[in-house]
């Protein structure tokens, strides 16, 4: 059953709140049933598709042993994956991921995510598969040795990725000490991972991957009330579990560079960045407008030919569209959001580099900002978020992730008033606020690194 309240919208035994219009017109539904499992519902009604995001608020603070999140995530995807190829009450789903797409899982520093899409009238089936595969109370040896598998060559591509090593230098350096498990590679080192029994997996799943962490999200052309009906039926009765804690996380207070070395690389990569205001802040939303300002085609970084001749690459101009040696990385919806610049460069030209990307970054704090750039970021801000909302897909895990960070969803028309709102002043007032550090991450090619 659900909590009762004063207002109930639907069934006349639930409080279920509208937290907001979205996605031209349809509303977002939110309740939390007995169990305290949160539940989000969207009406979409232009399509048969439904969307099932499944969320678990369950962090990397909490991890004990380092990588036992990524491990039960695993564990689950192989039971999920074993359900759909080898129970036959799934048989009809089954077919219809293997034609249509797939489960995708993701593990982030946050939170835990699953996300599926099937058609209306495999929804019931998909709860039924949720239940049977990410709530289940049993840990399976074997399914977490599968798992264990799976994590260690995670692990060894890593060696393969200078940019994604660069990547968590870059996080390593920001995040202050009581945050520096997020900067870890979220899928563990294999000797730890390897090191972690079924009891232990069992003890945290018993604990934390249950209802008062859980957030499921149904985007499909089913009226709210059927919708929430079907997840309480599947999953109102699955265990409460312990609330997990958030462990609150900062910026390191002072600037700092950590460096690493690779003999996988032939370049030097270079992550550059400053951090932002948590989502649901005014600032956020300011750091979502600078990554249009400094990157795309027609952004800031690609239209300086001088920091371009600064990564000596020899790379011709017009051959910059097929292999871009500048990124800038897209603002994350986590709790400590961040704004960076990726870069290949030659390792004599690091140094160099990277006054030039923090050029650019400090530039922002004395407004220099035209009025036609800052519209026109303004605009692509808007269209990004439009096309979150053009399907299931997209708006199921928009809405889970929100839910993940504890925000309500923004109507599509009042985040579109925020962003038409915002100023060159407020662009500055960020730039002065938080960009007085800055964090630099620094992959070379090389057989060891050093700080």
């Amino acid at each position: 059953m659900r909590r009762t309240g004063p207002a109930c919208l639907f069934l006349g035994v639930a409080l279920c709140v509208v937290l907001s219009a979205v996605c031209h017109g349809a509303e977002v539904h939110s309740t939390v049933l007995d169990n305290g499992l949160s539940v989000v519902t969207c009406t979409q009604p232009a399509s048969d598709v439904a969307s099932v995001f499944v969320g678990f608020r369950v962090g990397a603070g909490i991890e004990q042993p380092v990588g036992i999140r990524a491990l039960l995530h695993e564990h689950n995807r192989a039971r999920v994956e074993q359900l759909l190829a080898g129970d036959n009450s799934f048989a009809g789903l089954a077919s219809h991921i293997r034609h249509a797409g797939r489960v995708q899982w993701r593990v982030e520093w946050d939170y835990l995510q699953m996300h599926a899409v099937c058609t209306s009238t495999h929804l019931e089936e998909m709860l039924t598969l949720v239940r049977a595969g990410l709530f289940a109370s049993d840990v399976r040896s074997d399914l977490l040795e599968k798992g264990q598998r799976r994590l260690e060559e995670e692990y060894q591509a890593l060696a393969r990725r200078p940019a994604e090593q660069a990547y968590y230098l870059f996080r390593e350096a920001m995040l202050d000490e009581v945050a520096v498990a997020g900067a870890q590679p979220v899928f563990g080192k294999p000797e730890r991972v390897a090191q972690i029994t079924v009891q232990q997996a069992s003890d945290f799943a018993d604990k934390y991957l249950q209802a008062a962490n859980a957030t499921v999200v149904v985007v499909s052309p089913l009226p709210g009330e059927q919708a929430l009906r079907l997840v309480e039926d599947a999953l109102g009765a699955v265990k409460r579990g312990i609330s997990a804690s958030s462990v609150a996380r900062s910026c390191y207070p002072d600037s700092r560079v950590r460096v690493g070395g690779s003999p996988q690389a032939r370049l030097a990569t270079v992550v550059v960045g400053v951090g932002l205001p948590a989502p649901g802040e005014p600032g956020f939303r300011v750091g979502q407008l600078l990554y249009h300002v400094l990157g795309g085609p027609e952004g800031r970084l690609a239209r300086d030919r001088s920091l371009f001749h600064t990564l000596a690459l020899n790379l011709p101009f017009r051959l910059l569209a097929q292999r871009t040696p500048l990124t800038v990385l897209p603002v994350a919806m986590s709790n400590c959001p961040h704004l960076a610049i990726y870069a290949e460069c030659a390792p004599n030209a690091v140094r160099n580099v990277d006054e030039q990307l923090l050029r650019h970054i400090n530039s922002l704090g004395a407004g220099a900002i035209r009025d036609e750039e800052l519209q026109q970021a303004k605009q692509k801000l808007i269209n990004s978020r439009a096309r979150t909302m053009l399907t299931a897909a997209r708006l199921a895990v928009h809405l889970g992730r929100m839910q993940m960070l504890g925000l309500p969803p923004a109507s599509f028309a009042d985040g579109t008033a925020q962003i038409e709102q915002l100023t060159v002043a407020d662009v500055t007032a960020l730039a002065q606020t938080h960009f007085q550090n800055h964090y630099v991450g620094v992959q070379m090619p090389s057989s060891s690194g050093q700080d």
